[in-house]
């Protein structure tokens, strides 16, 4: 039986390609841009939610998706929430770049927050699941992360909410149909 540390596959793969990014300009090659920016390298709209800005960046989403996925661990299959992941992370960074057509865009936001569309669609239509709560370690961290990481002044840009919204709208909506069959 896999457990949801296969999850953990993304703080791996976030520290090997920021550990890269300091010898090269990783963002060069693999950061999500607007789609008439990107010049049919369609790959970004994965490879850009493994780019991270720099290590507070990193840090803030490794610590995040620690919690979002030991809260989710027994709850949902491993390997259907990483597959999970990574459709809605990377739909949402395609949608985005329609919307931000001459955008940069890099981090595994997009990961975390349809983590958290997921974990608001079961909250909502299963009654088995596991009550999330403020009152938990997990609750208060991914609750002060989705404030915080949404506020234009300290991610240094106003998208950030709109890519944020796309990916935790989209994967409740994917959640809420996939759990009624």
């Amino acid at each position: 039986k896999m457990n949801l540390k296969l999850n953990y596959i993304w703080i791996i793969l976030w520290c090997v390609i920021f550990v890269l990014g300091i010898k090269f300009n990783v963002s060069d090659v693999l950061a999500n841009k607007g789609i008439y920016v990107i010049e049919n390298q369609y790959y970004r709209f994965f490879t850009g939610l493994l780019v991270h800005a720099n290590i507070v960046h990193l840090v803030a989403n490794m610590v995040v998706l620690y919690f979002i996925v030991d809260f989710l661990d027994g709850q949902i299959n491993s390997l259907k929430l990483f597959v999970f992941s990574i459709v809605v992370g990377t739909l949402s960074n395609f949608i985005f770049s329609m919307i931000y057509q001459e955008s940069v865009s890099v981090g595994g936001s997009p990961i975390i927050f349809a983590m958290l569309g997921l974990l608001i669609a079961l909250q909502l239509q299963s009654k088995e699941v596991v009550r999330f709560t403020l009152e938990s370690l997990q609750g208060k961290w991914i609750v002060g992360y989705a404030i915080l990481s949404n506020i234009p002044f300290i991610s240094g840009n106003s998208s950030t909410l709109l890519i944020h919204g796309i990916s935790l709208i989209l994967a409740f909506l994917i959640a809420s149909v996939s759990l009624k069959f």
